[in-house]
């Protein structure tokens, strides 16, 4: 589960960046919104890195 939050991630900041740069709409409207749909990627990156990193010192305190 921890690298399929890295993933989503990382998929979901690359959707927020196409966002930005492709969306014809309303300038203004796109640029809240990637930066919206990034932040929320790099909180699940976050969150998926901490766990991989807690687990492996878990790991390395059970031995």
């Amino acid at each position: 589960m921890n690298k399929w939050l890295l993933i989503a991630g990382v998929l979901v900041e690359i959707v927020g960046i196409l966002l930005i740069l492709f969306w014809r709409v309303d300038d203004m409207i796109a640029i809240i919104t990637g930066i919206a749909i990034i932040v929320i990627g790099i909180v699940l990156f976050q969150i998926g890195y901490w766990r991989i990193i807690r687990a492996r010192k878990r790991g390395m305190m059970r031995r």
